[in-house]
């Protein structure tokens, strides 16, 4: 009895380790990645005084869901969603600001072998600014993103990712970022400093693949 299941056991074992390296060649329809992030950039300016008031740098995290394009495809759609919690001095006080993109894109494969496998990523959609304290409210623009990055295995199914990204958000001048009007108040005196607010971020994190 023993004879014959030790065998039989061998071979499952083995096909069990087989398995998953015969899947890794082939990409997966799912990918999910949580990321670390630091972020920075930002500018901002005081409408009355021109004086700067520019987003602190700060870290953050960001999720990705990814889809495959098509069978037999590396190339993915992406979910992409970034938070950063940061500050903004007023002069007066600092106050604290999350600031969230939220991104519908893609994933290009840039070529590599089995240790590294760079790639390229693209995204649209819109950046919130999310302020505390009384009259402040929330704001929302359009916003895209463009990242260089490259994922090392870590097996058949994980692989550590670092990344670059950099964000475009198209911004009015004359409008007060973090409150629904200008008040007279410092932080509500906020705008941006130009047409477009760029930030741009460090990510390390792990994929995972189904």
């Amino acid at each position: 009895m023993v004879t014959r299941v030790l065998p039989l056991a061998a071979g499952l074992v083995a096909g069990l380790i087989a398995a998953p390296a015969a899947l890794a060649d082939e990409p997966a329809l799912l990918q999910a990645a949580l990321h670390g992030a630091y972020r920075g950039g930002g500018g901002l300016e005081d409408a009355a005084t021109g004086d700067e008031r520019d987003l602190a740098d700060a870290a953050g995290f960001a999720l990705a869901l990814e889809l495959r394009f098509r069978e037999g495809d590396d190339r993915y759609y992406q979910l992409w969603y970034s938070r950063q919690g940061s500050s903004v001095n007023d002069g007066v006080a600092t106050r604290d600001v999350d600031v969230e993109y939220l991104h519908l894109g893609g994933t290009v494969p840039l070529g590599g072998g089995d240790r590294a496998r760079p790639y390229f990523a693209a995204g649209l959609g819109a950046t919130r600014f999310s302020a505390s304290g009384a009259g402040a409210s929330d704001r929302t623009r359009l916003s895209g993103s463009l990242a260089i990055g490259v994922a090392f295995p870590l097996g058949a199914r994980a692989a550590l990712r670092l990344e670059a990204r950099g964000y475009l958000t198209a911004m009015d001048t004359d409008s007060a970022i973090f409150c629904r009007s200008d008040n007279g108040s410092a932080f509500c005196r906020i705008t941006a400093s130009g047409s477009v607010l760029f930030q741009a971020e460090a990510l390390a994190g792990i994929a995972l693949r189904f």
